[in-house]
């Protein structure tokens, strides 16, 4: 299904709902890599230890933020949740132009950014459901939703390297202000078309029963539980890219830093077709089964993006891995709308944030000794292998689990209803 012909076919709520997505996610993606990780690398001239501890400190806060905004949104409601969003978005952008004149500086940005970011997350995750419980219907809007969040994977980059080569790395953090306040334009007539199932009145703030609401379905939910684990382990290997990236970029491919751009929107190339492959998939494919291949693609992806010093050969490696990660996206998050009630939704996928993020943290810690060791291509090898061989492991351990989990949702899709645990 071509992209016009699925925008065309959203209800009035969903189109807006991608146009709110597409301004937050655009100003995101201007600053991260390069606002964040270049600053480190190309104004400040930093190394292995800077960029982890900036990386370390972004994900951790970004951990934070899902983990205080999903049961937050759980409790206001997305209307009310997206204005704070917004708020938290703007507001780290205008305190990082203060703040980026030293590392503990940048650091201490990256903090406040990661906050905003963790609560921005929770708008392509969550908001859907709250127009659809229709299986199809909430594959189409997480593709199209994922399919201009790749966009602003291209061109978000190439805005913000430009930005950074002319001005400062640190003043892209300004474009963020800027699409984060024009994405209140489509916001202003959001509407949720459904509304969850609440024993207890909504509050002004998120609290522990909420999110512990979050972890009990998490794990309750074979479906769930499977989602969590089979994405912590290979996200584990992508631990060490996030601050040897742009070291691989200086000191083995040999170009500047607004290569961290062009490089970025080549991956968003390649997302944006990975998304909407998803559109063409019939929806009893939308299963554990079909994300652990995608999972596995991207390691083989990645051992091509790393595996050599030519420019040329890691532009179509990072091509190919925005397909597989462009068509990731929206299949677990799919799955996830799926098997959560939209009760704890929220908290649902703070908690699926909280896995994927902390895997890769955890290999921050030992990527300086491994590029020290092995070098920094050497150990961006090792990972991608990694990424590549986590999803076989689990496939192969949890095959029983995997045929049972794919027949019953081929059962309630033919039935026409969401194999929900809060609908059993």
């Amino acid at each position: 299904m071509p992209l016009l012909k699925s925008l065309r076919s959203l209800s009035p709520m969903a189109k807006r709902l991608v146009l709110m997505r597409l301004f937050i996610y655009l100003g995101v993606q201007c600053c991260y890599f390069i606002g964040i990780v270049g600053t480190l690398t190309y104004a400040m001239n930093g190394g292995v230890g800077d960029n982890v501890l900036g990386i370390a400190v972004l994900n951790g806060c970004m951990i934070g933020g899902s983990l205080v905004g999903g049961p937050l949104l759980d409790r206001i409601g997305p209307r009310r949740y997206f204005a704070l969003v917004v708020a938290a978005l703007v507001t780290s952008a205008l305190t990082f132009q203060v703040l980026a004149a030293s590392v503990a500086g940048v650091l201490l940005g990256a903090a406040l950014f990661g906050v905003a970011w963790g609560f921005g997350d929770m708008v392509a995750k969550a908001f859907p459901s709250y127009l659809t419980d229709d299986p199809a219907e909430l594959k189409n809007i997480n593709s199209v939703v994922f399919t201009v969040s790749n966009a602003a994977i291209v061109v978000g980059p190439v805005l913000g390297g430009a930005l950074a080569a002319s001005v400062s790395t640190h003043a892209v953090f300004l474009l963020l202000a800027v699409c984060a306040l024009a994405s209140l334009v489509p916001a202003t007539g959001f509407r949720p078309l459904r509304e969850p199932r609440r024993s207890e009145p909504r509050g002004e703030g998120p609290d522990r029963s909420a999110l512990f609401a979050g972890f009990s379905t998490v794990f309750a939910v074979p479906a769930l539980a499977l989602l969590f684990w089979s994405c912590f382990a290979a996200f584990f290997g992508y631990g060490a890219f996030d601050p040897l990236e742009s070291l691989y970029y200086r000191d083995v491919l040999g170009v500047g830093v607004e290569w961290m751009g062009w490089l970025s929107s080549a991956a968003g190339l390649g997302g944006i077709v990975g998304a909407l492959l998803v559109l063409r998939i019939p929806a009893r494919h939308v299963n554990v089964r079909t994300l652990l291949a995608v999972l596995a693609s991207e390691g083989v992806f990645a051992l091509v993006y790393v595996g050599t010093s030519s420019v040329a050969v890691a532009c179509a490696g990072q091509v190919l891995l925005g397909v597989a990660f462009g068509a990731l996206m929206p299949l677990l998050t799919t799955l996830t709308q799926m098997h959560a009630p939209l009760e704890t939704l929220g908290s649902v996928n703070a908690v699926m944030s909280l896995g994927n993020n902390a895997a890769g943290v955890l290999p921050l810690f030992c990527a300086p000794a491994l590029a020290r060791i092995l070098g920094v291509q050497g150990t961006l090898v090792a990972a991608s292998a990694l990424v590549f061989l986590m999803p076989l492991a689990v496939g192969a351990i949890r095959r029983h689990q995997i045929a049972t989990l794919v027949a019953e949702e081929r059962a309630a899709e033919k039935k026409g209803a969401t194999p929900r645990s809060d609908e059993e």
